[in-house]
């Protein structure tokens, strides 16, 4: 069976992290024997990419190095790269119609899930929607009816958790098409580390504290500045030590308010691309954000025995029990943040319960064969 897969996120070279969930989940179709081809944005960071399927990256202006609307989200677009938006559109749109798959899977409902959605196409369209395509229409309503026309012509659409599946039926996909399937990640290659002590002295961070890691993409709505107003509090407690691994344009602001706060006992890593390796680090792993549909990284550090301590929203409740195999806070509650981390570093055995949940529910090996009969009885009908 042939698999179109259009996607907006999708790791631009070997070992980005960047779209890394979409490419973890087309890898474990080819290995089910699904034949997939990638459709994909080309931009000035692109490279060789060996994926083991067929990627095919599409150019949307005269010189790659203009390319750069594919680097961040599409919340966060400048006034000259909403200038690339209607030759990334067109050029996007004129390289499906050539293709002629069996299924078009569109990852993310705007802008790839609509425009396979007006495409001329005979195959079935399935739509997921990963999180921020749901939650911005709905904070920006300019957006509204392009992500309700993708979802009422998707054949199905499929959401990561059962609170994006909530708001995919707001913006009108037909209750009956739609459907919960938990990416889930690679729990062979998330695992815990056999020695965390050298892993730290590889990273130069202390071995013998805390350590309190998170891992974004450094934007606004990800919060990562509650957790470096909580690391005071944390400090006054115990010994610990914060690691902060991505980029993005909030990284300068981040770095100026711990400075700013006196949190000298913290490391940011910069662009992360072992995250195995980067979660291993950590004994608790913080989850800020307050735009989520179902935090793959959250899910990654769990699979690697960190105690997770995650708002108490937008899909963790799916994952954490608190108190059971982690903790949840309020969001933007600073003072509870710093409670829940304290309360992780007494009870190391939840990262124990942690993985568990993950190797249970979670398991990508598992939860793409879901995916596999999706298409089948797409296909059959």
């Amino acid at each position: 069976m042939k698999v179109l897969t259009v996607t907006s996120s999708f790791p631009r070279y070997q070992g980005d992290y960047y779209g890394n969930f979409v490419y973890n989940v087309c890898r474990k179709l080819a290995e089910k024997g699904i034949d997939v081809t990638v459709l994909a944005p080309r931009s000035r960071s692109t490279r060789d990419l060996s994926a083991g399927f067929e990627v095919k990256r599409f150019p949307f202006m005269p010189f790659r190095g203009l390319e750069t609307l594919p680097e961040g989200a599409l919340r966060h677009v400048s006034e000259r790269e909403f200038l690339e938006l209607p030759f990334y559109l067109a050029s996007a749109y004129l390289h499906m119609i050539p293709e002629r798959p069996h299924v078009v899977h569109a990852h993310f409902a705007i802008p790839m899930g609509l425009l396979a959605a007006l495409n001329p196409r005979e195959a079935p369209l399935v739509v997921t929607c990963h999180g921020s395509d749901c939650t911005l229409p709905l904070a920006k309503p300019v957006y509204r009816p392009f992500v309700e026309l993708a979802l009422r012509r998707a054949d199905k659409v499929v959401a990561v958790s059962e609170f994006i599946k909530g708001l995919a039926l707001r913006l009108g996909a037909p209750e009956d098409a739609v459907e919960v399937v938990y990416l889930g990640i690679d729990v062979e290659e998330f695992n815990p580390p056999e020695d965390r002590k050298e892993l730290r002295r590889e990273a130069g961070i202390p071995e013998d504290c805390l350590v309190v890691g998170t891992l974004r993409r450094l934007v606004p709505e990800k919060r990562v500045e509650d957790l470096i107003r909580a690391a005071p509090r944390i400090s006054g407690e115990i010994d610990a030590h914060f690691v902060v691994g991505g980029e993005g344009f909030h990284r300068p602001y981040l770095e100026r308010l711990s400075r700013e706060l006196g949190v000298e006992n913290i490391s940011f890593l910069g662009g992360v691309e072992d995250a195995a390796r980067f979660h291993q680090l950590c004994d608790v792993w913080v989850l800020t954000s307050v735009q989520e549909g179902l935090s793959i990284a959250l899910q990654e550090a769990m699979a690697t025995g960190c105690v997770p301590v995650a708002v108490n929203g937008y899909g963790c409740p799916e994952l954490i029990r608190d108190g059971v195999n982690g903790y949840l806070f309020e969001p933007m509650d600073i003072e509870g943040l710093a409670e829940k981390v304290l309360r992780a570093a007494d009870s190391p055995e939840l990262g124990r319960r942690a993985r568990e949940t993950i190797l249970d529910r979670f398991n990508m090996n598992r939860n793409v064969v879901r995916y596999v009969e999706l298409y089948g009885e797409l296909v059959s009908r």
